[in-house]
């Protein structure tokens, strides 16, 4: 059965920008909102032969080369998919990168690197898709933010400070932005089986530590993000803005 023209979750005749969407949770949501209707510019640094086959081919989708630690890089990519689309609608901030590690033994460097990526990129990324989303008329942004962000974490200080900033920062744009009609709001996984993840899932201790702390029992499934990331960007959420919606299994409500 077609979905109706008006079904609030459609994104049909929309643009899509999702960073990070070479593999894991960013080809989640650009799969996800391809499968909505949307046209989507893919954009991560991460080279080609390395990108998950998420998104059909002939629909018109575009992937993006993207360092989100340039500014130049930022706007290229911004002004590749307008003139590839003609409009963008719709912006994911899902770049990022974690590094683990007693805070008082990690490197500043390696410190500095983690809150370049997640935390100055996403804001990076969100200033350079501004101009194009204000003129959208309609326009919604989600920041990937985490359970990190919200409660203290051992061994990963860049990572959870990125993400608590993240956060924070859908809240500050969602006030300056409404004006614009651009709506701001962030999503926060529990543990999600990805690349990023590999690391400590490979660490039985520390799973089943990990997994007693989710009420439900379980990781979060890529999709599981996708779902709750395409319900904020759509029109069935056209009075959400500034909030975060933990995608955790219960984690952050105790």
């Amino acid at each position: 059965m077609s979905a109706p023209e008006n079904d609030p979750v459609r994104f049909d005749g929309r643009v899509a920008l999702v960073t990070g969407a070479a593999r894991g949770i960013g080809a989640a949501i650009a799969a996800r909102l391809a499968a909505l209707g949307a046209t989507v510019a893919a954009a991560d640094i991460v080279p080609p032969e390395e990108w998950e086959e998420a998104l059909p081919a002939g629909d018109g989708h575009t992937r993006h080369h993207l360092d989100i630690t340039s500014v130049r890089s930022c706007r290229n990519t911004v002004e590749e998919a307008v003139a590839a689309h003609g409009r963008l609608d719709h912006l994911v901030n899902n770049a990022g990168i974690v590094s683990r590690g007693p805070a008082a033994t990690m490197r500043e460097e390696d410190f500095v690197r983690v809150i370049d990526v997640n935390l100055t990129g996403t804001f990076r990324m969100s200033q350079a898709a501004y101009p194009a989303l204000r003129a959208a008329g309609a326009a919604s942004i989600v920041n990937i933010g985490s359970t990190n962000g919200h409660i203290a974490v051992l061994d990963t200080l860049g990572y959870c400070v990125s993400k608590a900033g993240v956060m924070h920062m859908a809240r500050v744009l969602a006030l300056e932005w409404a004006r614009d009609n651009i709506r701001v709001n962030a999503v926060g996984p529990t543990i999600v089986p990805t690349a990023m993840t590999q690391d400590v899932r490979a660490n039985g201790d520390y799973m089943a530590e990990k997994l007693a702390s989710i009420p439900l029992g379980r990781m979060a499934g890529p999709l599981d993000v996708a779902l709750t990331v395409t319900h904020l960007l759509s029109p069935a959420a056209a009075m959400t803005t500034g909030q975060t919606i933990f995608v955790d299994g219960g984690v952050v409500m105790r």
